[in-house]
């Protein structure tokens, strides 16, 4: 058998096992779950830019003490200051802030938002509010990392409507609008 044959035949074997081999394999565990939706939401507690600390398992553990209207949606909105997208969204976050949402009957539900940032630094955050307003807590420090990669969040911006119960209610790529945002929640 001459050796260019032997190389077809090992070649051949070779790329059966490795088709064998993809159709056979489950999938894998430790592939980042992209869609959260109905899941429990992953706790995070991190540094704000202005020094106070924000801990979303002490927001959930306080809504346990509380009745459903008074309990707490969480909105955690993934931005940074170098990010055109967050610039668009700013003022429908604004809106949120200073608005909350209302139920389907118009009762107005306690709501909460808080920034991550997403690859950035403190003074360019501080720039970003400075310039385009708002006040709620904007979460930076060695952990942001972390909690962007447990959110699956792939770039700035994109936002997590967190319910009152722990569980993702919703999980929206690109640039936010009110009506989005507050879209479902009901106290």
């Amino acid at each position: 058998m001459s050796l260019a044959k032997s190389g077809l035949i090992i070649l051949a074997v070779v790329s059966v096992g490795f088709v064998i081999l993809l159709a056979t394999r489950g999938t894998q565990s430790n592939q980042p779950n992209f869609d959260l939706v109905g899941e429990p939401a992953p706790l995070f507690q991190a540094d704000t830019v202005t020094g106070g600390e924000f801990d979303l398992e002490n927001v959930l553990i306080t809504n346990r003490a509380l009745i459903p209207k008074d309990q707490v949606w969480v909105a955690v909105n993934f931005f940074a200051s170098w990010c055109t997208g967050c610039i668009i969204e700013h003022d429908e976050l604004l809106a949120f802030h200073d608005e909350g949402a209302f139920s389907s009957n118009g009762e107005k539900c306690n709501t909460k938002l808080v920034s991550v940032a997403f690859n950035d630094n403190a003074k360019d955050i501080e720039r970003f509010f400075e310039k385009y307003g708002g006040d709620w807590p904007v979460l930076l420090d060695e952990g942001t990392n972390r909690v962007a990669i447990n959110y699956s969040v792939m770039t700035a911006p994109e936002t997590v409507l967190i319910a009152p119960n722990g569980l993702v209610a919703k999980k929206i790529v690109g640039p936010i609008t009110y009506e989005k945002l507050a879209a479902g929640i009901e106290c």
